[in-house]
């Protein structure tokens, strides 16, 4: 059975920075190799660094998000994801932004979870795994 995956927004910000060669390579595989999920968070996270961080135009922000819209799995906040992050956060120890993310990954049953930020190893739940694909 093949895994269902979710996105932080690391993953996509390596794949358009080329300031760690060695974390560019692995982010594009994996940005290009399947369909993945993503929440609206991501999307707003991704479009704020590639603004801010890195110097792309509002054209190429219209671009990442029709393309997002495209290519993955979008998941929409809604009152019960809210509910699960504060719930993750109490349990875990996560912050507000990192909570949510995990919440939308477990509201979509995702198994994987790639991230650099989180604990990786970590089982949340025992449902989904946060894996750092860059070690």
């Amino acid at each position: 059975m093949k895994d269902n995956i979710f996105l932080d927004s690391n993953i996509f910000l390596y794949g358009f920075s080329d300031t760690d060669l060695k974390k560019h390579e692995i982010a594009k595989d994996i940005l290009l190799s399947d369909n993945f999920t993503i929440s609206t968070q991501i999307i707003n996270e991704v479009s704020n660094n590639m603004l801010k961080k890195l110097g792309f135009s509002e054209p190429n922000i219209i671009e990442f998000i029709n393309s997002c819209y495209k290519r993955y799995s979008i998941i929409n906040f809604s009152k019960d994801i809210l509910l699960a992050a504060s719930m993750i956060r109490m349990k875990y120890n996560y912050s507000y932004w990192d909570s949510a993310v995990i919440a939308s990954a477990l509201e979509n049953n995702c198994d994987i979870l790639y991230s650099e930020d989180l604990h990786a190893g970590q089982e949340i739940e025992k449902k989904l795994k946060i894996i750092n694909p860059f070690k």
